[in-house]
């Protein structure tokens, strides 16, 4: 484990943060669009990104203490 400070302002390219969550790009979209993903943050007109602290909150909302039906 490293003692790494981790900038929570940091902001992640949408299609860098597709990849780094293991998303397709359209399911990726199709999460945001539904609502479903984290907040984006719009970098400039074309270019939206993923805060790391939005990140981690998502990431947070989407535990679960069992697994899914089926």
């Amino acid at each position: 484990m490293t003692s790494e400070k981790v900038d929570l302002d940091r902001v992640t390219p949408l299609g860098k943060w597709f990849e780094r969550v293991g998303l397709p790009a359209r399911s990726g979209r199709q999460l945001i669009r539904n609502g479903e993903g984290p907040v984006i943050t719009q970098l400039s007109e074309r270019r939206p990104g993923v805060r790391e602290r939005d990140h981690l909150a998502w990431l947070e909302s989407r535990r679960r203490s069992q697994p899914p039906p089926t």
